[in-house]
C-alpha cells in the first residue's frame, strides 16, 4: 500500500519537496551572506536594491521574499496537496479499486497521512528552523526584513511574518492545512470548491491565532511611565513591535485602576491663536531668543497637555507588550493547539471517509 500511494502521489510529493527545498536553500544562501557581513544596515523592501546590484541587497531581498512565502505555504499545501491527496481518487473512481481489496479504509486513508502530509509536515518544519537560522544576527547588526516594516535581530519575533515561518509553528500549520485539506476533499468530494474551501480555512485560523490565540499565551509585561504632555503622540503610535523585538500588544493611557482612557487629542491640542504661526521665528527675534521662545512654549503646551489627561481621566501611560524570550514557550504553545485542532479536524475527515462509498 505504501509503494502504490508513493507511486501515485509522487509527483505532487516531489514538487512540494522541491520548493520547499529551494525555499530553504535560499535562506542558507542569503544567511550565509548576511552573516558574512560585518555592516548593520536595514534591508528587506522589494524596491530597495534599485541601483544597488550588490550580493548582500539581494541577499536581503531574497530573505524577504522567502520570509513571505514561507508564511503562505500551509494555505498552498492544503489546497494543492492535501485536497488532491484523496479528491484525486475520488474523482477518477480509482478509491474503489482500493476499497474493493483486502485494505481497510482506516489503512488507505493514513497510508497517505504517512507518506505524502508527514514528509511535507517535517520539511516545513526544517525551513522554518532554517529561517530562524537566519535571523540571529550579531548583536550590532540591524536588520529589517518584510520593507522595512521591523527590525528584527536576536531574540526572535513574536508577530508575523517571522513567527509564523519560524520551525515548530510552520511545520504544525502545514500538518493542520494538509488535514484539513484531506477533510473538506473526502467531505465535498470537488477539487475546486474543496481547495477554495481549505485555502479559506487556513487563512481564517492563521488569523485566528495571531489575532485571537497568542496575545493570550502569556500574562503580559508592562512598561509604565509617568503622565507626561511630552509624550502627547504616543498613543498615535502601535501595531508594530519595539524593545528589540518584544511584541507590543497595545499601549495609551490608563486610569488609576489600569483601564485605558479615551483622550480626544484636538480637545487636548493646542495651536496658538490667530493666523500667526507660533513656531515661525518672528523677524525682531534673534536664533538664541527663538530657542528660548520655543522652549518656553513648548514647557506650556506640555504642561496643559498633562492637565488636559488627567481631566479625561488618565493617570499614566502603559505599553503592555510580551517578551521575546519568550518566544519559544510561544512556539510550542502554538503547534500544540494546532496539532490538536488537526486532531479536531481529523473527525470530519473519517466521518466523510466511513461515508465514501466503493
Amino acid at each position: 500500500m505504501i509503494w502504490v500511494t508513493w507511486r501515485h502521489h509522487r509527483t505532487s510529493l516531489i514538487f512540494s519537496l522541491g520548493i520547499i527545498a529551494v525555499l530553504a536553500l535560499t535562506g542558507l544562501v542569503g544567511g550565509a551572506i548576511i552573516k558574512s557581513d560585518g555592516s548593520g544596515r536595514p534591508f528587506g523592501s522589494f524596491f530597495g536594491c534599485f541601483g544597488n546590484t550588490t550580493a548582500i541587497c539581494a541577499a536581503e531581498t531574497a530573505l524577504t521574499a522567502t520570509t513571505l512565502i514561507a508564511t503562505m505555504l500551509p494555505v498552498f499545501l492544503g489546497a494543492l496537496v492535501g485536497v488532491t491527496a484523496f479528491s484525486r481518487d475520488i474523482e477518477q473512481g480509482t478509491h474503489v479499486l482500493g476499497l474493493t481489496q483486502s485494505v481497510s479504509r482506516a489503512r488507505w486513508f493514513w497510508t497517505r497521512v504517512l507518506v505524502v502530509f508527514v514528509p511535507l509536515t517535517v520539511a516545513a518544519a526544517l525551513l522554518g528552523f532554517v529561517l530562524e537560522w537566519t535571523r540571529r544576527l550579531p548583536a550590532n547588526s540591524n536588520f529589517a526584513f518584510v520593507a522595512g516594516r521591523a527590525t528584527f535581530v536576536d531574540p526572535p519575533n513574536l508577530s508575523y511574518p517571522f513567527f509564523q515561518s519560524s520551525g515548530l509553528a510552520l511545520g504544525a500549520y502545514t500538518f493542520m492545512a494538509l488535514i484539513l485539506g484531506a477533510a473538506l476533499a473526502l467531505l465535498v468530494r470537488s477539487s475546486i470548491g474543496a481547495m477554495a474551501l481549505t485555502m479559506a480555512g487556513v487563512v481564517a485560523v492563521l488569523a485566528m491565532f495571531q489575532f485571537v490565540a497568542r496575545p493570550h499565551y502569556a500574562e503580559l509585561s508592562v512598561e509604565a511611565s509617568p503622565l507626561d504632555g511630552s509624550s502627547r503622540y504616543s498613543s498615535y503610535l502601535g501595531g508594530y513591535d519595539q524593545f528589540g523585538g518584544d511584541w507590543e500588544i497595545e499601549q495609551g493611557y490608563v486610569d488609576i485602576q489600569g483601564n485605558f482612557v479615551d483622550v480626544d487629542y484636538d480637545e487636548c491640542t493646542w495651536n496658538g491663536s490667530g493666523d500667526e504661526n507660533p513656531y515661525d521665528q518672528r523677524p525682531e527675534e534673534t536664533g538664541a531668543e527663538y530657542t528660548i521662545r520655543i522652549d518656553v512654549l513648548m514647557a506650556q503646551q506640555d504642561r496643559d497637555m498633562e492637565v488636559c489627561l488627567r481631566e479625561h481621566g488618565a493617570d499614566h501611560r502603559e505599553i503592555r507588550y510580551h517578551s521575546s524570550d519568550q518566544f519559544r514557550r510561544f512556539q510550542v504553545t502554538e503547534a500544540a493547539l494546532t496539532l490538536v485542532l488537526s486532531g479536531l479536524f481529523l473527525i470530519p475527515a473519517l466521518w466523510g471517509l466511513r461515508r465514501l462509498k466503493p
